[in-house]
């Protein structure tokens, strides 16, 4: 399970990357709209729960005052990135046996939980899948080019 995560791991920054640069193709006269607006904001949610998970599964308390900022691209962009290494090393500390640990933690809304840790992995992963697809229509609606994130896009080879 834990090469599969690695594996998802990988889709996911490279999933990360291509909406970035997606989102970044909506014209400049474009750029007021509320599909423009929205999708920076989503961007940003994605690496802010990202964030506040690995936290979480670290131990460590992360506090959010806003779930959507309207972030520049770029700092979505610097975000996802020290994200993407962050996983990456928290991911190959990992054992095996280490996915079927409890992690305890404190949701937004004050509320005790426990979850495992593979259980928490595969939230997020499927947490950011949810919402590139939203950033997808949302930089259609404001004349950008939607990334192709599929991850049979990243996996196939053309025979």
């Amino acid at each position: 399970m834990l090469n599969h995560f690695l594996g998802m791991h990988k889709y996911e920054t490279w999933a990360s990357s291509l909406t970035i640069d997606s989102i970044d193709t909506v014209p400049q006269s474009a750029r007021n709209s509320p599909q423009f607006l929205r999708a920076i904001q989503v961007m940003a949610h994605i690496q802010i729960a990202r964030r506040v998970w690995l936290a979480r599964l670290k131990n460590e308390a992360w506090r959010v005052d806003d779930w959507f900022p309207a972030w520049p691209i770029a700092d979505s962009r610097r975000e996802a990135l020290e994200l993407d290494n962050a996983w990456s090393s928290f991911l190959a500390s990992l054992s095996g046996a280490d996915l079927s640990m409890a992690c305890r933690y404190t949701s937004s809304e004050g509320v005790r939980y426990e979850s495992s840790i593979s259980d928490i992995i595969a939230h997020v992963l499927n947490h950011s899948t949810y919402h590139r697809g939203q950033i997808a229509r949302l930089v259609s609606e404001a004349g950008g080019r939607r990334a192709g994130t599929d991850l049979i896009a990243m996996t196939r080879r053309q025979l």
